[in-house]
């Protein structure tokens, strides 16, 4: 402890010893002991539930259409009672959603819950045979889309039953969801008993180096990663009180411009299902778009941004962004790692009010990790935060061995909020070992016990027996004046085995910009074995997941083969 993080260590020993409300106690499953919230709810039924206290107050905006928590839950019960009574859904069944994000994906996961089956989200970037691998990989009984999916779907020749959202799509084999909900009578309805580790949900990781891995949630996964979320509330408002207190003055009704993809673990975690359930609003964009993002913070009373680090930076150096005014904003936070410092100079100029914040999750860790709000965020921008209390960290070299204390090592994890094995179609088991979770990334903790990721491991790149963490160049790359994008990987080298290479988008007005203006750049704020040997320039955005993770094989085989 030292004593910048004293304060930190302090609300965590209030929040989490016996009798606190995030006491943290031993659970033990399959014979291995994890650490655990003793109050975390049961079930994610439970852990929704109290989103019904909220009744008429606005839960849900979107192109036009309002809903209050109250309308919400009056569709989601309905859509419950349809899904039993005309297609048999029940305890343990998997029902996909394949949608962009539309309200009716949150009313029919909710109604999924409730009736105790297993939702099965499906990355709406996928086309045909991603979707089908899906819903085959998924054991889908039936799949909750929008049209376009509906259509990809059908032509890889699925036939599964289907409920579609747009009354122009329906074919044979579907039926339409509001028909479905108006004709169900809501009494009908009634939250199915589930056992905590009763599956829940079964999310699909990115799969940007390969097939994509089902990540089996149950219900003790979920409850104890959504108190984690409220743990970290907890912990912000102990070590930034006075900040908290000023912004809490604030009449305005919380609300989060939602614009991270419903099938990723943040979206759907820290603020959909956290806004449901602590009578939050949520403006919710069909799809990622700068410009409209600025009209809606300057036009909707939006006072909380969270996102990916890019869309952050798309959002604050925009045009339409430069005359908003961000005095409401009470938070703006970056999750998947640490906080580009280009990001931060952004938060200090264009969201001076707004509490900064970072975090790193992964989807199989239930987006649980590190993370920290506030002051000590302002103060160290790279790094992703402290550790939660209910995860054990360790960090690992190659063969498994411990590395010192202060020294990158994969980051291995084991925690009652962690999945503990993949589901079907990834039945290789070297991502797990004696209840620990190895999860590919890079790390070390600081002297303040803060969280610094270095980058993947199957990214990093090795020059003469040098580590290179292509993060660390792309966020040098970044900061060069009009730099848009930036990727590296690693090329062949005769010398050196392998050496970095860099691909740069620059924006409008920065065709003057050379390759060697660039290097040179480099060279100037990076050490020489980590300088690029070769900097190809492109005007198209580079290729990225729909989490907005940088697809590395894709952009080498395009540019470096």
């Amino acid at each position: 402890m030292t004593e910048f993080s004293a304060p930190h260590h302090t609300a965590v020993a209030q929040l989490t010893g016996p009798g606190a409300p995030f006491e943290v106690v031993e659970h033990i499953i399959d014979g291995i002991s994890y650490k655990a919230y003793k109050n975390a709810e049961k079930s994610l039924a439970s852990v929704i539930a109290p989103g019904r206290q909220h009744g008429e107050k606005l839960y849900l905006q979107y192109m036009g259409e309002d809903y209050s928590f109250a309308d919400f839950f009056a569709a989601s019960d309905r859509f419950a009672v349809a899904l039993k009574r005309d297609y048999g859904i029940g305890k343990g069944d998997h029902v996909a959603i394949a949608m962009r994000n539309r309200p009716e994906w949150l009313m029919a996961f909710v109604a999924i819950i409730n009736l105790g089956a297993v939702a099965v989200p499906l990355n709406s970037w996928g086309r045909s045979e991603e979707l089908q691998q899906g819903l085959t990989d998924g054991g889908a009984k039936l799949v909750v889309c929008d049209a376009d999916r509906l259509r990809f779907i059908r032509s890889a020749g699925n036939n599964l039953q289907a409920v579609v959202v747009e009354p122009d799509a329906k074919d044979d084999t579907s039926e339409l969801f509001w028909p479905l909900v108006e004709s169900a009578n809501v009494e009908d309805f009634q939250v199915v008993d589930v056992e905590p580790d009763d599956p829940a949900i079964l999310l699909f990781t990115s799969g940007t180096s390969g097939r994509p891995k089902g990540a089996m949630f149950s219900q003790m996964n979920c409850a104890q990663s959504l108190m984690n979320v409220e743990f970290i509330g907890a912990a912000t408002y102990m070590t930034n009180t006075d900040t908290m207190n000023a912004l809490l003055a604030n009449p305005m009704h919380p609300k989060t411009l939602f614009s991270v993809p419903l099938f990723h673990i943040s979206g759907l975690f820290s603020q959909s299902l956290i806004s449901l359930r602590h009578g939050r609003g949520l403006y919710m964009m069909y799809k990622w778009d700068p410009k409209e993002a600025a009209r809606i913070v300057k036009e909707e009373g939006i006072t909380v941004l969270m996102g990916a680090s890019a869309m952050l930076l798309d959002l604050l150096t925009h045009d339409d962004f430069q005359d908003a005014d961000t005095s409401n904003i009470s938070n703006i936070s970056a999750g998947g790692g640490a906080t580009p410092s280009k990001l931060s100079e952004l938060y200090s100029s264009k969201t001076a009010s707004a509490m900064p914040g970072a975090g790193w999750g992964l989807t199989e860790t239930g987006g649980s990790g590190a993370a920290f709000t506030g002051y000590m965020a302002n103060a160290r921008p790279g790094a992703s935060g402290f550790p939660s209390p209910i995860i054990d960290f360790k960090f690992c070299d190659e063969d498994g061995a411990e590395v010192a204390d202060g020294e990158p090592g994969e980051i291995w994890i084991k925690s009652a909020a962690c999945i503990h094995r993949y589901y079907s179609g990834a039945k290789d088991g070297s991502d797990f070992e004696q209840g620990w979770f190895k999860t590919g990334d890079v790390g070390y903790f600081n002297e303040d016990g803060l969280l610094y990721i270095c980058d993947r491991v199957k990214d990093m790149i090795i020059r003469g027996g040098e580590n290179i963490y292509p993060v660390e160049v792309e966020n040098c790359l970044i900061q060069f004046p009009g730099c848009a994008e930036a990727a590296v990987v690693a090329i062949d080298s005769d010398r050196f085995g392998e050496e970095p290479a860099a691909v740069v988008r620059f924006k409008e007005g920065h065709d003057h910009i050379t390759e060697a203006d660039v290097i040179r750049y480099c060279k100037e704020h990076l050490a020489a074995f980590k300088v690029p040997v070769q900097v190809v320039f492109t005007t198209e955005p580079m290729p990225r997941t729909a989490t907005e993770k940088l697809i590395k094989a894709q952009i080498k085989r395009t540019y470096f083969a």
